[in-house]
């Protein structure tokens, strides 16, 4: 088990748990999960429909807060922070990819990335809007609205927005599920090279294997409990496992 206080910790979660009402009773989503990120590392979420995957990264990133258990980012612990702290950490120290972009289809590329950041009170926004897409190869399209880019681009748009703040994490929900597998295998390239080359850490909620096959470690949910981890491992072990995950009664 990681501890939260080790200095090479980013992410820590300590026997969280977190129930919803359903009925009489309560749905237990998250039962007891202790979970880890080392610091430029890369994590993929697994498990079948209802596991927990979604619930885990929104108590992670402190969208949601779990019944028990605590959640550190940097040491620190996130789940006691007021409404107000937590969206200022959300605008600074973690960023976030989601599936169908998010992207504001009013605004240009350059404009998209930069929002957020004026939104926190940088200084220099467009400055640092326009580093991240030159970084992502995204140079030339800076003024051009999300209509006028293809998914994959569009994707990296994403990527660049979440990445402009330097955040300490990023989350990625599903990064890859509205790509072809062409702009899917370049924004899993992209987002391996930001682990190997800045030592950026991810934490990615995926059902594709072969998406998990690119990260360095992956966990695997099952009615809400973390039941099994892999590291290294390739798309064929994964998929297998996960399988035999749903498979069971």
């Amino acid at each position: 088990m990681i501890e939260p206080e080790s200095t090479n910790t980013v992410l820590h979660l300590q026997d969280v748990t977190r129930t919803f009402p359903s009925g009489a009773d309560a749905f237990v989503a998250l039962d007891r999960v202790t979970l880890g990120c080392r610091r430029g590392s890369w994590t993929a979420i697994m498990g079948p429909s209802g596991s927990g995957k979604s619930t885990l990264m929104n108590c992670a990133a402190g969208l949601d807060s779990p019944d028990s258990g605590r959640v550190f980012l940097n040491g620190h612990d996130i789940s006691t922070l007021s409404d107000n702290t937590l969206t200022y950490l959300r605008r600074t120290d973690i960023g976030f990819v989601f599936q169908q972009f998010n992207l504001v289809a009013a605004l240009t590329a350059l404009q998209n990335v930069s929002l957020p950041l004026r939104l926190a009170g940088v200084r220099q926004a467009d400055t640092a809007a326009r580093e991240a897409l030159g970084a992502l190869g995204l140079a030339d399209h800076a003024h051009q609205k999300p209509r006028e880019l293809s998914g994959g681009q569009q994707q990296r748009v994403a990527i660049a927005r979440a990445l402009a703040a330097r955040p300490s994490i990023l989350f990625a929900d599903e990064p890859t599920g509205a790509l072809d597998s062409t702009s899917a295998a370049v924004v899993l390239g992209l987002l391996r090279d930001l682990v190997d080359s800045e030592g950026q850490t991810i934490l990615m909620v995926t059902h594709d294997p072969q998406a998990a096959a690119r990260a360095d470690h992956v966990a695997f949910l099952r009615d809400g409990r973390l039941v099994r981890t892999l590291d290294g491992a390739d798309a064929p072990k994964i998929a297998a496992t996960l399988a035999d995950l749903e498979s069971q009664p």
